[in-house]
């Protein structure tokens, strides 16, 4: 069973002044600027400011989420009503710091982020999972326990069983095998594929940043622990102090969004509004009396299309004045004669955690829809509008 931090002097919060923070900051640009190959390592500190709670914060802490999960289980005691809680993580907007994490990805400079985070954010933000490992699991993320096929869900797929398992079946006729969630428990092995693309990446760093990790959960506190061994510089921000206190090249105590905000506007960069980002795939076949159209909608992950993605709390069909298919679970599939010459409205009803309003996708009529048309939806949840494209990058502002 996991607990919350033993030793006093390892939970007390410690702050930069304006001075020293504003040295260890130019000094931090500046080795970004020269390395070759810099790698993120974050913990559940990332994401407080978003609402989400830590695990290690003691019963003193200046966070508004107030102590972290196990320093409450371990003092006996519950969050106090006073806490800043989100109470659905799935709400959560990323935070400045996983939206910096994202556009240094973006521009190529960070090669590579580990995280311990199961809270589905780094991938919700828009970070490229080719460049993410997740150490610890997503609570967004099912396999199938017989062919490796992932599966997203716009929901928590983890189900809290020891076993994983989580009720549903892979979508692949030809498998058919049972799906598990992603979350590693303790005690359990690490994701081969995730913990090798963090020790790879380890191994050619010459510049890692830890942001928000007490370091005491191994074997992913070895990720950066291998940096440091290969004498390459390791910089940790942390309220708290960690295990690799000394073997860091530069301790910084400041919030991570302090710490990413004036790390951006020292590399020039501004960080991006978040939008949120969805994959469409919408596809035409003629059925087999060759009399009607089947239609088939999917989610796809937006980074990549091999990978579904449950979007929609249902999708209703309306044409000729009236509503011909009304889906409230996948497959979502219907039929219409190919002599409807009507107008045809596909309405997207999504799961709603950013109040996202139901997305229109009008034809002229059933020739309109292509045999296989896929497109980027993108919604901006400070304005309530989505926007259409095939453009990946076009995000409306």
């Amino acid at each position: 069973m996991a607990h919350g931090l033993s030793n006093s002097d390892m939970k007390k919060e410690l702050f930069d002044d304006q001075t020293t923070l504003d040295d260890k900051l130019d000094k931090l640009a500046e080795w970004i600027k020269e390395s070759k190959h810099f790698i993120v390592f974050t913990g559940a500190g990332v994401s407080t400011s978003t609402g989400i709670p830590d695990f290690r914060s003691g019963m003193d802490t200046v966070l508004p989420t107030g102590p972290g999960a196990w320093e409450l289980r371990d003092n006996n005691t519950s969050r106090s009503k006073k806490a800043v809680v989100i109470n659905d993580m799935h709400k959560a907007i990323p935070s400045p710091t996983h939206m910096a994490l994202v556009e240094l990805q973006r521009r190529k400079i960070l090669k590579c982020l580990v995280s311990q985070n199961c809270d589905g954010l780094h991938l919700r933000s828009g970070m490229n999972p080719k460049c993410l490992a997740e150490l610890h699991g997503n609570m967004n993320l099912e396999s199938c326990s017989k062919c490796d096929a992932k599966y997203l869900r716009d929901y928590d797929a983890a189900t809290g069983r020891l076993d994983h398992y989580t009720g549903r079946k892979c979508d692949k006729p030809e498998c058919r095998g049972q799906l598990k969630d992603s979350i590693i428990n303790f005690g359990e092995n690490l994701p081969k594929e995730e913990i090798e693309k963090a020790f790879r990446h380890a191994e050619n760093a010459d510049l890692c940043l830890v942001l928000g990790s007490s370091l005491t959960v191994t074997p992913a506190a070895d990720v950066p622990l291998r940096v440091a061994r290969r004498n390459q510089k390791l910089v940790i921000g942390n309220l708290q102090r960690t295990p690799l206190y000394t073997m860091a090249t530069v301790n910084i105590h400041a919030f991570s969004d302090t710490i990413m905000q004036g790390l951006m506007e020292r590399l020039g960069i501004p960080i991006p509004p978040w939008i949120v980002r969805r994959r469409v795939r919408v596809t035409r076949e003629s059925t087999s009396d060759n009399k009607n159209y089947e239609i088939l909608i999917e989610g796809r992950d937006p980074d990549n299309t091999n990978i579904p993605f449950t979007l929609f709390k249902s999708i209703q069909v309306d044409s000729e004045g009236k509503t011909i298919k009304q889906m409230n679970r996948e497959p979502f599939i219907f039929e219409i004669s190919k002599k409807n010459a009507e107008p045809i409205n596909i309405q997207f009803h999504f799961f709603g955690h950013y109040n996202e309003i139901p997305f229109n996708l009008n034809y002229t009529n059933i020739s309109d829809i292509p045999q296989e048309d896929e497109f980027y939806l993108f919604y901006n949840p400070m304005i309530g509008q989505w926007r259409k494209t095939k453009n990946p990058d076009d995000f409306p502002l």
